[in-house]
């Protein structure tokens, strides 16, 4: 999850320059953490935002709507706006852009990869 400047309710052209560079980034970040976790002997991926689908393994039937995630797990509200759905966080309201890693990874060894990533590389 990553906090916006703008609400993701909006369709305004800044919010739309927004919501694509927050999904370029996420690529580059979950990207770079699933190959440093894959290198570990971990399966790892990330789904897309948009689609809710897998990226680097085969997509099987069921998709993965981050916002739904949020609600289901942390328990943030979500907001329809008709053809999809915002996520409300208890802190940044709709500013913020959801997004989902996934992995059978220890905790401690995502943790390591992570800081890994921030010594770095630029997050």
């Amino acid at each position: 999850m990553d906090i916006t400047t703008s609400s993701m309710v909006g369709y305004e052209v800044e919010t739309q320059i927004e919501k694509d560079a927050k999904l370029h980034a996420f690529y580059r970040w979950g990207s770079e953490l699933v190959t440093r976790l894959r290198k570990r002997g971990h399966w790892a991926d990330i789904t897309d935002p948009m689609s809710g689908m897998a990226l680097f393994t085969a997509s099987g039937p069921s998709l993965y709507p981050d916002v739904e995630g949020a609600e289901l797990l942390l328990r943030y509200n979500q907001l329809n706006i008709g053809t999809c759905f915002v996520l409300s966080h208890p802190q940044w309201d709709t500013k913020v852009y959801p997004a989902t890693a996934f992995t059978l990874a220890p905790i401690g060894t995502v943790k390591a990869a992570i800081n890994d990533m921030r010594a770095e590389i630029s997050l």
